[in-house]
């Protein structure tokens, strides 16, 4: 119940952020031809891959890796969340 809305209130917050921001132009056409061609690249060759190391591997090792690297930043962020609570007591 605290959790959904804490959710809650992050969702309407961002959105309330988003809201504010002006539109912005379109991106030129060269750009979003480019980008596609280089995002089709890439997903066109993951079967490539999937010779070497089992989809089902790399579809459990790559969120792992994001996670490993990025760990300080979601352990700092967990504790600020929970010394927010008082209910835990956690002080820093």
């Amino acid at each position: 119940m605290i959790i959904e809305g804490l959710i809650d209130t992050l969702i309407m917050s961002i959105q309330t952020i988003l809201s504010l921001i002006p539109n912005l132009p379109d991106l030129p056409s060269d750009l979003v031809e480019g980008a596609n061609g280089f995002i089709n690249l890439i997903f066109d060759n993951v079967g490539l891959l999937g010779l070497f190391v089992p989809i089902s591997t790399i579809k459990v090792v790559v969120p792992l890796i994001l996670l490993i690297v990025n760990f300080d930043k979601i352990y700092r962020l967990v504790i600020w969340i929970l010394k927010k609570i008082p209910v835990f007591g956690i002080k820093g």
